[in-house]
């Protein structure tokens, strides 16, 4: 490490005038973000039992496999939108919604193209499934937060009345 330090001193020092920097290896912060982490940790999962080929035959004559779909990618989605709610994305509604989404589609066509390459039967059909798992849960974020501005404003405007009658 201290060879790093000593190494990038050098190069730069003579080229800037700039003081150098300390290159020290720092935690991600993700990393400390535990819903971001639950989150890649069920994934991964997801993503390695999904390339077992005997998992497919017994999961599937059991239960639906788009509805596994739809769960496994609604808890996934619900794990990801809490995780965004700190910096940079924060509390605005939109960017992180959209954010979600992107990470949801993408993650559910990483899945589909890994079961095409261990042999297993990969599907459109099933990315719907996970995409639709997203638009759901975002659509009741977004009535959720219809319905918190709605009754906010109903709290108003009954604190209003009631002053006005005093």
């Amino acid at each position: 490490m201290a060879l790093i330090k000593y190494t990038a001193t050098k190069i730069m020092a003579p080229k800037t005038k700039m003081k150098a920097r300390k290159f020290t290896l720092q935690k991600p912060k993700w990393l400390e973000n535990r819903y971001l982490l639950i989150a890649c940790v069920f994934y991964v999962a997801m993503f390695f039992l999904g390339t077992i080929r005997a998992l497919e035959h017994s999961l599937i004559w059991s239960f639906n496999d788009k509805l596994l779909h739809f769960l496994a990618y609604f808890f996934l989605m619900t794990l990801i939108f809490i995780g965004l709610q700190s910096r940079p994305i924060g509390e605005f509604f939109l960017p992180r919604a959209l954010a979600c989404l992107a990470i949801i589609s993408v993650a559910g066509a990483l899945d589909e193209i890994a079961q095409y390459f261990v042999g297993r039967d990969s599907s459109f059909d099933d990315w719907l499934a996970d995409a639709a798992a997203a638009v759901v849960f975002l659509l009741l974020m977004a009535l959720k937060e219809f319905l918190l501005w709605a009754w906010a404003q109903y709290q108003a405007q009954e604190d209003g009345e009631s002053e006005s009658h005093r």
